[in-house]
């Protein structure tokens, strides 16, 4: 996936997955262990809660067209690498957050 073709969205809100519309995967281990290494992202990555608990429905018994849609995701990731929360340490017990919603 390193040279893939980055994409703007990771999965589109209307995408219908189904647990009998293609093959199953030779190797489950793979897209359970891509996918729940998605899951540790979520804590920093917000932008992936959707997505990444749609595929995640599918870690008992994952087919080939969930695999696509994983590999979206980690393809939306490359375009993405600059996105995050930063969490640093702090001495003060204050929380402090800013919106720009009017």
């Amino acid at each position: 996936m390193a040279n893939c073709k980055p994409v703007g969205t990771p999965m589109s809100p209307s995408t219908k997955l189904s647990a009998f519309d293609s093959p199953s995967m030779n190797d489950p281990f793979l897209y359970q262990s891509v996918v729940g290494s998605l899951q540790y992202l979520l804590f920093t990555r917000l932008d992936l809660a959707f997505s990444v608990n749609r595929v995640y429905q599918y870690m008992h018994s994952p087919c080939l067209s969930h695999w696509q849609f994983v590999k979206r995701i980690l393809r939306y990731l490359k375009q993405t690498l600059d996105y995050g929360l930063v969490l640093t340490p702090s001495s003060s017990p204050v929380l402090a957050a800013f919106s720009d919603a009017d």
